[in-house]
């Protein structure tokens, strides 16, 4: 009997033959048995899809008919393949370490003696800071959103940090209108949390409950009965909506949860607040976001600096 992975990814394993779609299958399903997010499985299956086509020609069809036969010298070629299409470093380490688990998971059961992903393959990446959008293309970007279901999707990034994948998998059964809050389970890194709704959310989620046909999920996809709304069509519709506002500066939707981590520090939260707020595991994520606040950093600067002057002031006389 096919096991529950199997029915939701086959389709998407159908680049791939019998033998090596088992041992994705196989994998799948154990993560899936340890709770791993949906996001992370689905993640698993596209790097199967770049190592597969991006390796060398002569190599491609060896892969494809069994994962086992991939060698060091592949992944070398992939991640070479991966740089020239354009792929950041941060996408290609990411999906390194996926197939690198993959291929642990195949070496463990006795499918493969070795490990082709080496240390050495990984990429140097800079160290970049988060990237919020600024409030004047906050401002202009969803002025030009009239559709009620996209306004909530990108509210629920801007106004309650939910990651896209959050945004994707939200069902109305976490939905609390009485509390104004949401359950965000198995968010990344396992993280579950609670999430607060601003008054604009509150009403969005309101009208679109209105709107919306009965189902599961917020956001059912259009094309697939039964299933979710995907990352990539949100990412589409923000490319969509930023090229109809005019904006020449690139965003992704991310860059909105970014921007409500931002505007809480302006505020005056802490970040033990923000950390639960986000979902992050660590604060050491979070503090990566006290670089952004200059209004707040610039604020305490003044004020202290008031103090001292006028201390060393009242010593000189």
């Amino acid at each position: 009997m096919d096991c529950p992975s199997s029915v939701r990814f086959v389709d998407s394993l159908s680049f791939l033959t019998a033998t090596s779609q088992q041992q994705a299958i196989r994998y799948l399903a154990a993560l899936e048995a340890r709770n791993y997010a949906e996001g992370t499985l689905s993640s698993i299956v596209s790097a199967l899809k770049s190592l597969t086509s991006l390796v060398s020609k002569s190599r491609r069809a060896a892969l494809v008919d069994n994962l086992t036969h991939t060698t060091a010298q592949d992944i070398t070629d992939f991640t070479s393949a991966a740089q020239k299409a354009g792929l950041a470093p941060s996408t290609i380490n990411l999906k390194l370490s996926l197939l690198r688990e993959f291929f642990e998971f195949l070496r463990e059961d006795g499918s493969t003696m070795a490990q082709p992903v080496f240390r050495s393959h990984k990429l140097l990446t800079p160290t970049t800071l988060p990237k919020p959008m600024n409030e004047t293309d906050l401002i202009t970007f969803f002025k030009v959103i009239d559709s009620v279901r996209d306004r909530l999707i990108f509210l629920l990034m801007l106004r309650c940090g939910l990651r896209v994948s959050e945004v994707c998998a939200l069902s109305w059964d976490a939905i609390d209108f009485n509390d104004s809050t949401a359950r965000i389970n198995d968010g990344k890194g396992q993280v579950d949390r609670i999430v607060y709704f601003s008054s604009d959310v509150a009403q969005s989620l309101k009208t679109w409950q209105a709107h919306k046909e009965t189902g599961k999920y917020l956001f059912p996809s259009r094309n697939r009965k039964g299933s979710l709304l995907r990352r990539f069509q949100i990412n589409k519709l923000m490319n969509q909506y930023l090229k109809a506002a005019n904006i020449a500066k690139h965003y992704s939707p991310h860059c909105l949860r970014h921007a409500f981590a931002t505007e809480l520090l302006n505020a005056g939260v802490p970040l033990e607040v923000l950390k639960e707020l986000m979902g992050h595991r660590s604060i050491q994520v979070t503090l990566r976001y006290t670089q952004l606040y200059e209004t707040t950093k610039r604020r305490q600067y003044d004020q202290a600096m008031t103090k001292v002057e006028q201390r060393q002031a009242i010593s000189r006389r």
